[in-house]
């Protein structure tokens, strides 16, 4: 028992609880990843965003042309364009089942593990640049910025996660 608790302590404190965070954040990810695959049909999925892609870029042309057999065109496709967006919301709802849970149960766990105290520190002063940070991810240290782990948590999710993605075909990005 003494080594969990060991282990624990050393996780929670600086340089580990960064390390920790980001290796985390990547394994959740990858559940992510492994869901999506076996729950949704990725090709169809990107088949389906560019043809959405197609649709909006045409009917912008007929907006700002105000072609009439353009606009009739794009409008007369709208209703299936509306069906496709629906069946993509559908499609990426079924994975989510399956990482939600243990996301929420990891996040709250790490929540508990580390409070608010600072995770990660920034070797420069980023709080004098962007002033709205300080207090909102958390607060300026002797050595520069100090991240909270909420603040680190979705610095690093939002960094990650597209390019963890990209290799597996589901950036985000078209």
């Amino acid at each position: 028992m003494d080594i969990f608790s060991d282990l624990i302590i050393t996780m929670a404190t600086l340089p580990w609880s960064a390390i920790t965070i980001l290796l985390v954040n990547i394994f959740l990810a990858l559940i992510s990843i492994v869901a999506t695959n076996k729950f949704t049909d990725v090709e169809k999925m990107k088949a389906d965003i560019e043809e959405v892609k197609v649709w909006r870029e045409k009917m912008n042309v007929a907006r700002k042309t105000m072609d009439p057999a353009l606009l009739e065109e794009v409008m007369a496709d709208q209703g299936r364009i509306m069906k496709i967006n629906g069946a993509m919301m559908s499609a990426r709802m079924k994975p989510m089942c399956v990482y939600y849970i243990p996301f929420l149960i990891v996040f709250w766990a790490m929540g508990a593990l580390f409070g608010s105290s600072i995770v990660a520190v920034l070797p420069f002063n980023i709080q004098k640049v962007l002033p709205f940070l300080d207090g909102m991810l958390g607060t300026a240290t002797v050595g520069g910025f100090g991240f909270s782990f909420y603040g680190f948590y979705l610095l690093v999710g939002l960094g990650l996660g597209n390019l963890i993605r990209k290799p597996f075909g589901q950036s985000m990005t078209t």
